[in-house]
């Protein structure tokens, strides 16, 4: 039985560790082909500058192409991505890294553009969710500790062999105890004596000198230990085996299914997250309401002077492509407005779910480990959401950039090659950063609960007949 466990274990850990690592290899690649492209595009736009330059300012394509028109550009080759860079512990909790962006195409005139390799994916798959080290630790491993320990008393009733026990000079107590910490320590050496050179040939080893690491050993041998003392304490009701796996069983199903599944339904209704429909509705709404009036009025401005009109029904002139880039320029601060707005609801609602969350993860030693693995490994919402934040804040900043050339007369027909080695970069931020969740809170009363449970099964025992 041992034999088969230890063999499970390995192909489990082998499993899950290749199938995290295979996503963030994925999303590297991924990274690095954004990098080449993005260089692809600056270095084209250069060269098509250059060549307008050299020929007078003479463009013989299409008009709508032209790079010197600061507008044309902004729409063109001028947007830049906005990534996330994956911490190399994203292989150990995948989370919702594989369906929330990780990178953007950030336009002047739209939200984001998302196009990314791992966009398309099985609806059903996504629903199971991913087969990771954080779904193996959290869920399969205390099935395989119950497995390991749930008769560790029980059996010996069961095999004739108590009556030996009560009538030697040991403590039964002290022996439970002992083989309860020998059974821990051998099932936690074991498995990071496993998890920790597959983990070095798969990213590397400068996660090794990170404090997400040393938290992340502390939390899950934490986890494992909680299991191991709540198998003590079950087994110190003298119980038979079958019904101290059953009663065990049951704990982790209702502590690890059904407890975060009352707890997110409650949630969802006490902080309702308002559906796609009605943002989509309000945005549309608050735009419409622009545009029937200023934005009536804005258009009509721009096209009757004679700088903006169409001199010949299919031409499209400079000065067109000037009106344009100023209707842009004027029109879309409303609506980045409306957008706002909407997201403000989406999100808020959101933000005061995850701090409930936090608060109530006691309840769930599953919960409390999936956000603290989540945290740990920079794939928990509080960081996809900042980096949300941080692409909003670099759009404003490409917006500015472009806004005064594209929206006067003296520079809408000026970018140089100057302007396009000048174009706004995304800075990447830190966003494997925990600090904003209280870790030695959380580990102190998780720590104190497995106390507890060892304390009063050893006292159980002490008086086991």
């Amino acid at each position: 039985m041992l034999v088969s466990i230890s063999v499970l274990i390995i192909f489990i850990l082998l499993s899950a560790l290749w199938i995290g690592s295979s996503m963030f290899h994925k999303q590297q690649q991924t990274i690095g082909k954004i990098a080449q492209s993005e260089k692809e595009i600056t270095d084209s736009l250069k060269t098509r500058i250059k060549r307008i330059e050299a020929n007078h300012m003479i463009y013989p394509g299409f008009i709508w192409d032209d790079p010197t028109f600061a507008y044309n550009t902004a729409r063109n080759e001028g947007p830049k991505y906005a990534v996330k860079t994956p911490f190399s512990l994203q292989a150990l909790n995948v989370g919702q890294s594989d369906i929330q962006p990780f990178y953007y195409k950030v336009y002047i005139n739209k939200k984001q553009y998302l196009t990314y390799e791992s966009e398309i994916e099985n609806s059903f798959l996504q629903f199971i969710g991913n087969f990771d080290f954080s779904f193996v630790v959290i869920y399969l491993f205390p099935l395989l500790i119950i497995i390991f320990s749930y008769n560790i008393l029980s059996a010996e009733k069961e095999q004739g062999t108590w009556v030996l026990l009560k009538t030697s000079n040991q403590s039964i107590a002290q022996m439970m105890i002992c083989r309860i910490g020998i059974r821990y320590l051998l099932f936690s050496v074991f498995f990071w004596m496993i998890v920790i050179p597959i983990l070095i040939s798969q990213i590397g080893t400068a996660f090794i000198f990170t404090p997400n690491w040393y938290w992340l050993m502390a939390f899950v041998s934490l986890y494992f230990a909680f299991w191991f003392a709540l198998s003590l304490l079950i087994n110190s009701f003298s119980m038979r085996s079958n019904v101290n796996a059953m009663v065990l069983i049951f704990i982790w199903l209702f502590t690890g299914i059904i407890v975060p599944n009352l707890l997110q339904i409650g949630l969802n209704k006490v902080y309702p997250i308002p559906s796609r429909i009605d943002m989509l509705s309000e945005e549309r709404n608050a735009i419409n309401k622009y545009f029937e009036k200023d934005g009536q009025d804005l258009t009509r401005d721009i096209f009757s002077s004679p700088k903006t009109q169409i001199r010949q029904a299919s031409v499209v002139t400079p000065g067109m492509v000037y009106g344009y880039g100023v209707i842009v320029y004027k029109s879309q601060e409303i609506k980045d407005q409306a957008t706002a707005v909407a997201e403000a609801k989406l999100y808020g609602q959101i933000q005061k779910q995850q701090e409930a969350i936090r608060k109530f993860q006691v309840l769930s030693p599953a919960l409390m480990m999936q956000e603290e693995l989540s945290a740990l490994s920079g794939s928990h919402w509080h960081q996809f959401n900042q980096f949300s934040i941080e692409v909003d804040a670099f759009r404003k900043k490409t917006q500015q950039f472009y806004y005064p050339k594209m929206a006067y007369e003296s520079t809408y027909r000026k970018f140089k090659v100057k302007d396009a080695e000048d174009i706004p970069q995304f800075k990447p931020g830190n966003y494997h950063d925990f600090s904003w969740i209280n870790m030695k809170q959380t580990f102190l009363i998780y720590m104190g609960i497995t106390f507890i449970f060892l304390l009063i099964g050893y006292r159980r025992l002490l008086k086991a007949i």
